[in-house]
């Protein structure tokens, strides 16, 4: 059963940063074992580097070595959750709520939509965004963990997630 919201930043930045393929092949081959339980909202798919147009008609080991991210989602059976009306719904109200525009230094409209499925579906968001001990005095500048604590989401991080995936290395 499908349970973690996972914002793009936790792909992007474990697989480049933090626990890069290279030194953690096990780590990525365990956590594709548990697609099942991962859901990628379409926005935050579609934000895990997407191949351009021009690139589709590259072989599978160019787009490999040009999209490592994208290439493996796919080759692993990942795939994009749509979003529902009421979902959208849910969305904007909290976008009004949050006062999320252009110049927000906190979520966006991605970040709001991916709160927004875990609320609906009673689902738990994955994040590398710290927490903000402190409000900050603006909406707009509320991060995710923040907004899914006032809108009583349950958030994690990327080790959470592991570790509630079931998975050791």
């Amino acid at each position: 059963m499908k349970n973690y919201c996972v914002d793009a930043n936790i792909f992007i930045t474990a697989w480049y940063i933090n626990y890069p393929i290279n030194i953690f092949p096990s780590l990525w081959e365990k956590i594709a074992n548990k697609k099942d339980e991962i859901i990628l909202i379409k926005p935050i798919f579609d934000e895990i580097e997407p191949i351009s147009s021009s690139d589709h008609k590259l072989e599978i080991a160019e787009k490999r070595t040009k999209y490592p991210i994208r290439m493996w989602l796919i080759e692993n059976g990942f795939t994009e959750t749509s979003i529902d009306d009421d979902i959208n719904k849910t969305s904007l109200e909290l976008e009004k709520a949050y006062e999320i525009n252009d110049i927000s230094k906190g979520a966006d409209n991605k970040d709001i939509l991916l709160i927004s499925y875990a609320k609906e579906k009673n689902k738990t968001v994955v994040t590398l965004e710290g927490n903000q001990p402190q409000k900050p005095k603006e909406k707009y500048n509320y991060k995710i963990p923040l907004i899914c604590q006032e809108q009583k989401v349950k958030c994690i991080d990327f080790v959470q997630m592991i570790g509630g995936l079931g998975i050791r290395i």
